[in-house]
C-alpha cells in the first residue's frame, strides 16, 4: 500500500451518516396541541419539571456548538432533545 493510498481511505473513514433531527419547538408545539394531559403522560412529569431536569443536566450533557457544526454542518443537539432521548 502506497502512502497516498492511506490517507484517501482514512478520508473515505471519516464520512458518516446525519441523521434528520425532531424540530423540538414543534414537537413541543404539537404534543400542547393535543392536550396539556399529552406532554405529562409522555413524559412522566409536567413540561417545567422537565425544562428543570434540563437545567440541571445541561452542564454535564451540553455539546460544542462550533464542533457540530463544522462536522454535520447544522446546530448542536439541543438539552431538550438529549433528555428526551433518554426518557424514551
Amino acid at each position: 500500500m502506497q502512502v497516498g493510498e492511506y490517507f484517501s481511505e482514512k478520508e473515505e473513514s471519516r464520512k458518516f451518516y446525519v441523521r434528520n433531527r425532531m424540530e423540538w419547538e414543534r414537537h413541543i408545539t404539537e404534543l400542547t396541541a393535543e392536550g396539556k394531559d399529552v406532554l405529562q403522560w409522555m413524559y412522566r412529569m409536567e413540561y417545567t419539571s422537565f425544562l428543570k431536569q434540563c437545567t440541571s443536566i445541561s452542564p454535564q450533557v451540553q455539546v460544542n456548538d462550533e464542533m457540530s457544526r463544522h462536522r454535520t454542518g447544522r446546530d448542536s443537539i439541543t438539552v431538550e432533545m438529549i433528555f428526551h432521548c433518554l426518557l424514551q
